[in-house]
């Protein structure tokens, strides 16, 4: 009997997995979002986890400083697509994390509720 009809198939081989903090994450996107340009999403390419990064998209490495206080981000690649930062295993050029613009406070939300008057 062989151990090996479990295993995944050779070509589909785990992707490193990162987990971030929401400020790991707040980050992270404000680091590359001041210094990658903006790709425009190549034709049916959609930033997902485990999705294979075309060739028309411009990565850069994480920059040292963000690799120095997020170790998990050591090694990687990184793009702003879509207003998204993707974070890119270089060896497969596969999409490991995908992180969304950080939410605006000045649009409302919890400015009201710090802003309470507890006198009401």
């Amino acid at each position: 009997m062989t151990a090996t009809a479990q295993t995944p198939a050779p070509n589909g081989g785990a992707l490193p997995h990162v987990d971030f903090t929401t400020a790991q994450k707040q980050t992270v996107y404000q680091s590359i979002a001041k210094t990658q340009k903006n790709n425009a999403a190549p034709v049916g390419f959609r930033a997902a986890v485990g999705a294979l990064v075309p060739s028309g998209v411009e990565l850069a490495a994480v920059p040292t400083t963000i690799a120095e206080l997020i170790p998990q981000t050591k090694g990687l690649e990184a793009a702003l697509v879509e207003g998204e930062v993707i974070l890119v295993d270089p060896q497969g050029k596969k999409v490991i994390a995908v992180i969304t613009p950080p939410p605006q406070p000045e649009q409302g939300g919890t400015d009201q509720r710090r802003s309470h008057d507890p006198s009401r």
